[in-house]
């Protein structure tokens, strides 16, 4: 009994350390001469806590804006500063021109327990990061490194013809093709199942991290991580246990398997072969640390790109659902330009700007329905954070903006929803609209989806051009070789649509009965023949 009046005592007394801290925090925040951003009036201690809904933070951050007259809102939870940007040029002004002083990352006790922190996208700023991020610009920035093109025709082969045998799986199909991808570009491995080892081994991988969310509420309390695991609130113990090993077989497993192959001679040309053939020595030794970094960098590919591709995609299936008569003008241009003869290229993209304007509103379009991409907001508990804390910038250090002071340690998140729903970059925002591409000098005088989809500064996604790539390649040759049109029921009356997401890092689009059938059977055979 006395040792849980011990734990107790402590329990109290760090309660009453931590409300001090704050008083005296704020305290101190009021006697700077500048004020802090506009924002809503919080509670003493909480802050903004209670005030913050707990969905949909990015349509309450823009009614704020306009209550107050600002396109960036300021709040405090529990002490910890938040800056939330409505418009893309304070984002700009923020993250891309200070960029040193906002590319950092909130620090996840969570995550060091579980032994993700590796993962490139949630690295804090420094030297660690300047290193995975040059490995990854170098490998998907650029297609004449890996011929990453050639892949992804490869690739989109496979998945038409999976498609033509069972067109109702298509949200697997889909999670194959960008995992079969990714897997050769980054280890050589080619995805030939469902039951691959590695592919099975990256989706337990990106849930598991999306689980640890639930224990942000280690960042407040960190002394709870002493708490033994039979003690109420211990329950990170078991979890945090089961992660490490699983972060360590994720990231291992796979190089490991890459490197049998190339003592063999039968590893495919991928990222690691040509790290490996650049950076051993006369003896066939790679230093340590080089080794540890690449393995961050490349297993991140694999763990952060298939989700944020599969969203993509699956929404693109969505749009063409609920908006034939896109999918109707996107096909006839398909048809005047590539025929019937073949299957659409990469050569092929600069004669097809109405594809290219698709793409684009997908891009526009998958944000303002609130689905989140790979660096920007997915909120759904405020009171731990959720994964808004994973992807948010952070300051290093106190600056000042427009005659607001920003404390140094603010979590900065670019409000991507607000930015693509501007009726002055976007009339009509609530449309899908490619056209809108079309019609005006995007190139210049326009704010383009892909400026703010991917991220901002330092923190900007390295995989945008090879994402960009596979959305274009695995469109077209959708709409080339398939009609896509909503399931009926009984009574001959359309089925409705699924628009509902999974809770995840990622929020992910389940799929929607629809009927997804060959343009024709010279297509059908077309498709078989494909390699």
């Amino acid at each position: 009994m006395s040792t849980y009046r011990t734990i107790l005592l402590d329990a109290c007394v760090v309660c009453a350390t931590i409300t001090l801290s704050l008083l005296l925090r704020r305290r101190r925040n009021g006697q700077h001469k500048l004020p802090l951003p506009p924002g809503p009036r919080g509670l003493p201690i909480v802050g903004n806590l209670f005030q913050v809904p707990a969905v949909d933070l990015w349509e309450k951050a823009l009614d704020w804006g306009k209550i107050y007259g600002w396109d960036m809102i300021y709040l405090d939870i529990l002490g910890r500063p938040m800056l939330i940007i409505n418009s893309h040029q304070v984002a700009v002004d923020l993250l891309n021109k200070r960029s040193l002083n906002y590319s950092s990352r909130p620090q996840l006790l969570i995550h060091q327990l579980t032994g993700w922190d590796w993962i490139t996208s949630m690295v804090p700023y420094g030297e660690m990061l300047r290193k995975q991020r040059a490995i990854l610009h170098r490998f998907l920035q650029s297609p004449e490194v890996i011929n990453y093109k050639e892949i992804q025709e490869q690739g989109r082969c496979v998945f038409l013809q999976n498609m033509l045998e069972s067109p109702g799986d298509y949200c697997r199909h889909i999670r194959r093709l960008t995992a079969s991808v990714l897997g050769l570009i980054s280890y050589g491995h080619e995805v030939r199942s469902d039951g691959d080892r590695y592919l099975e081994l990256g989706e337990k991988s990106a849930e598991n991290v999306g689980q640890g969310m639930n224990y942000l509420y280690l960042d407040f309390f960190p002394w709870i991580r002493h708490l033994p695991s039979w003690f109420p609130g211990g329950s990170f113990h078991k979890f945090a246990e089961v992660s490490r090993n699983l972060s360590k077989l994720y990231k291992s497993e796979i190089y490991s398997l890459n490197k049998s192959k190339r003592l063999n001679g039968t590893a495919k040309e991928s990222m690691t072969t040509i790290f490996v053939d650049e950076n051993q020595d006369s003896n066939g030794h790679i230093s340590n640390e080089d080794e540890e970094e690449f393995m961050n960098a490349a297993a991140t590919v694999f763990i952060a790109g298939s989700d944020t591709s599969v969203a993509v995609l699956m929404n693109f299936v969505l749009a063409m659902l609920k908006f034939p008569e896109v999918q109707r003008l996107a096909q006839d241009e398909i048809d005047r330009v590539v025929g019937d003869d073949r299957l659409p290229s990469f050569e092929d993209r600069e004669q097809l700007p109405y594809i290219k304007a698709l793409c684009l509103e997908i891009l526009r379009h998958i944000i303002r329905s609130k689905i989140s991409l790979v660096l920007h907001i997915y909120y759904s508990k405020v009171a731990d954070y959720r994964s808004i804390r994973c992807f948010a910038h952070t300051t290093t250090e106190e600056d000042v903006y427009r005659g607001y002071r920003i404390p140094a340690g603010t979590m900065v998140m670019a409000n991507a929803w607000a930015i693509s729903c501007n009726e002055e970059s976007f009339p009509d925002p609530l449309d899908f609209k490619p056209e809108r591409w079309l019609h005006r000098n995007s190139e210049t005088d326009s704010l383009r989806p892909d400026e703010f989809a991917f991220g901002y500064g330092r923190r900007v996604c390295p995989g945008q051009v090879w994402a960009e790539h596979m959305i274009f390649i695995t469109v077209v040759s959708l709409l080339a070789a398939f009609d896509i049109k909503r399931a009926l029921d009984s009574n001959g009356e359309p089925v409705p649509l699924n628009e509902n997401h999974n809770s995840a890092i990622v929020r992910l689009l389940g799929p929607s009965k629809c009927m997804i059938t060959p343009r024709s059977e010279k297509m059908a055979s077309m498709i078989r023949d494909c390699a």
